[in-house]
């Protein structure tokens, strides 16, 4: 399930970029239809009593959820695919980090590999070079949406846990659009049938479907274990990158990106 919804995750610019709407509102579409698409499983669900913690854990998640995808969707927006996914890869060492202060689990290791990953980070930006176009605004973008992610995990699993899978996914995505709706209304001219199906197709496969297989299988093998297999969305998103979109590393930035995904493989490893 983690695995299945990690790969799938790392073809979001198969349906980005044909779409050619603003990150605004390709994270709203998506939103939308991920609500709508999962509102009558959560339905269905058995019925929970919301208390005040549950509430929080949705306000919580929504929000990080929201600025996740705004950030990770405005970084793929400059086309550096490579430097954009490298830099959201770093989700995993903040997410060590923070780990005992939000949850009380130490990693071993977390700090010597958070410095790794940042030295992996500054060879894949190559800063002594003149950056390529848009290439510090994705980096940027991507690490912003690397934080953003990290409360994502730490909110979603306890709002899951507390309101069923389902009810999770739909309704801090309605309430994501509904808090995205005064970003939207000056872009809605910009919207064409094609873009909106195209993110449409990609909200519903790689949204409601892949999110739902994440959840259910973070819930069955743990944080530990879906943080190494999360690690296939890298590898399937620089692919398609070079495959498909004709973007390619220097070798000296590859070695940082290796570095990056290493330090966050440790973690994943080491976690306890």
């Amino acid at each position: 399930m983690v695995a299945g919804a990690a790969a799938s995750w790392g073809t979001w610019t198969l349906f980005l970029y044909p779409a050619a709407l603003p990150a605004v509102l390709g994270t709203a579409i998506m939103f939308a239809v991920m609500g709508l698409s999962t509102l009558p499983f959560a339905l269905a669900e058995p019925r929970r009593v919301w208390d005040r913690k549950a509430i929080t854990w949705m306000l919580a998640n929504t929000a990080c959820d929201v600025l996740n995808n705004l950030c990770f969707f405005g970084a793929l927006h400059y086309r550096n695919v490579t430097i954009a996914v490298l830099c959201h890869y770093a989700a995993p060492i903040l997410i060590a980090l923070a780990a005992p202060y939000v949850e009380g689990v130490t990693t071993r290791g977390a700090r010597p590999s958070a410095v790794v990953a940042l030295c992996g980070l500054v060879i894949v930006l190559e800063p002594w070079r003149a950056p390529s176009a848009g290439a510090v605004m994705a980096a940027l973008l991507g690490f912003a949406s690397a934080v953003f992610y990290a409360g994502t995990v730490f909110s979603v699993k306890r709002f899951a846990a507390a309101v069923g899978t389902s009810r999770a996914i739909s309704y801090h995505s309605l309430l994501g659009a509904v808090l995205l709706l005064p970003l939207v209304l000056p872009h809605l001219g910009e919207v064409t049938g094609s873009g909106f199906g195209y993110i449409a197709i990609g909200a519903i496969v790689l949204g409601t479907c892949a999110n739902s297989l994440f959840v259910r299988g973070l819930a069955r093998i743990g944080a530990a274990r879906t943080a190494v297999l999360t690690f296939i969305e890298p590898l399937v998103a620089v692919s398609i990158g070079a495959l498909v979109w004709g973007e390619h590393l220097r070798p000296i930035a590859a070695l940082g990106g290796a570095l990056v995904l290493a330090a966050g493989l440790h973690v994943a490893r080491q976690a306890r």
